[in-house]
């Protein structure tokens, strides 16, 4: 019976050493999996923060280039309204020149009128004498 219980040790034995290998490689094979996963999220994540990175630079440089139109259209628009303001004054100063005030304005109107009233007088009294003139030659002349 020894050599039963001997070989019944014996077949344990080997049967627990394969479990305790399968176990290990089963595990070893986990571990090497879960490794790569790993491994793997490492370079996907790196690559990922790589293609963030650029293009958080190409929003800044485009954002950068937008900035500085935006400052030179804002520039332009100043320096435009400025010339806008230079030829508005220039207007009210060239207005103020060439017109003169109501009370003058008023003045020259009335003298004006005057003037015409007078041309008037004369005109008529040119054109009285001219008929009186006219009827005394008519007056004067033969009649057919």
């Amino acid at each position: 019976m020894s050599d039963a219980v001997t070989w019944g040790a014996i077949v344990t034995a080997i049967g627990a050493l394969a479990t305790i290998v399968g176990f290990w490689t089963r595990y070893s094979d986990r571990i090497t999996k879960a490794e790569a996963a790993a491994a793997a999220a490492a370079t996907a994540a790196a690559e990922a923060k790589r293609a963030a990175e650029a293009a958080i630079a190409e929003v800044k440089r485009t954002s950068e280039a937008a900035i500085a139109e935006a400052k030179r259209e804002a520039q332009a628009a100043s320096q435009h309204a400025a010339e806008l303001a230079a030829k508005l004054y220039q207007v009210e100063i060239w207005s103020r020149d060439e017109f003169v005030r109501k009370s003058s304005f008023e003045m020259v109107v009335s003298r004006l009128e005057r003037g015409f009233a007078e041309l008037k007088q004369d005109i008529s009294g040119r054109l009285d004498r001219m008929t009186d003139r006219i009827e005394t030659i008519k007056s004067n002349s033969p009649q057919h």
